[in-house]
């Protein structure tokens, strides 16, 4: 079996999806933090969710609903990863308020270029924080690329974003904030060529 066969995200045992969930975890609580320091208030991210996703399946497996704000990065450096950021219809109206100090009173998508570009710097926040999280956990230097913003179905997002990947092991981040049981979600994937790399520097490979 070579090398690559191996370290498919479709062949990984437990012990090192595991891992992967808990280094997440870690990157996910600084995000927060970070975020909720942009905004003021109080951000909740629930524990990571690990899901395995063959090609093309990355919508189907995380089942988008409705309308939303994304985000999407190729996170490069000492390792590569695909980073998407997505703010629900909800969350994003509270957050958008909050970033902008009023309410904000049109619908997501209305192309109020305030709005959308103060969401795409609290997603450059998040995304930081996140990879700092990563890198600091397991001693390498993350880069993320500019911002890809995709304002509309989300399933548009998640396909720029991970349809090229033969497979993708997720790691599903849900957000709340005050008053907003979902306001959005982080979904993170290793490149299949990082996969090893993260595992031994995890002791997990």
């Amino acid at each position: 079996m070579s090398e690559r066969a191996l370290l498919s995200p479709l062949m990984l045992s437990s012990a090192q999806v595991e891992a992967l969930r808990q280094l997440a975890g870690i990157a996910s609580t600084d995000a927060a933090r970070s975020l909720g320091r942009l905004l003021g208030t109080s951000v909740d991210a629930d524990l990571p969710k690990a899901q395995v996703a063959p090609r093309g399946a990355v919508a189907r497996v995380l089942q988008p609903d409705g309308p939303s704000f994304a985000v999407h990065f190729t996170v490069e450096g000492g390792a590569r990863l695909r980073w998407l950021l997505h703010f629900t219809e909800q969350g994003a109206t509270l957050m958008g308020g909050l970033l902008l100090g009023q309410p904000v009173l049109e619908p997501l998508g209305s192309g109020v270029p305030m709005y959308t570009s103060a969401l795409a710097e609290a997603a450059n926040i998040v995304v930081s924080s996140y990879v700092g999280g990563v890198g600091a956990a397991v001693g390498v230097t993350l880069v993320p690329s500019i911002p890809h913003v995709e304002v509309g179905p989300l399933e548009r997002a998640l396909q720029a974003c991970f349809g090229d990947l033969d497979s993708a092991l997720l790691l599903v981040t849900d957000l709340r904030l005050p008053g907003v049981r979902f306001a959005g979600r982080i979904v993170a994937a290793p490149e299949e060529e990082s996969l090893s790399r993260l595992l031994k520097l995890l002791g997990a490979a």
